[in-house]
């Protein structure tokens, strides 16, 4: 496991942690948060090299709807989409 797959598992733990931790976020807000996290755990558990193109776009998207109202949220996000990219997910 490289070092950048690792530090992704850490940040979809923390989500995960922080989500629960977090009831105002909605439960529309808390779901579309845990598919992303479920697709990019599918996507790191793969054998395979396919990677899922609409994994950035789930992220974004939960990245406007929490800007301004969850920071902490945003910033896990803002992780999660950082670390894919360097695995060129």
């Amino acid at each position: 496991m490289t070092h950048t797959t690792r530090s992704l598992r850490e940040i979809l733990q923390e989500l995960h942690r922080a989500l629960e931790a977090s009831p105002e976020v909605g439960q529309k807000g808390r779901d579309a948060l845990r598919q992303a996290a479920e697709d990019i755990q599918a996507a790191l558990d793969s054998p395979t090299t396919e990677r899922s193109s609409g994994l950035s776009d789930q992220l974004s998207q939960a990245l406007e709807r929490f800007e301004g109202s969850h920071p902490r949220l945003t910033q896990l996000v803002g992780r999660l989409a950082d670390a894919l990219s360097d695995l060129g997910i």
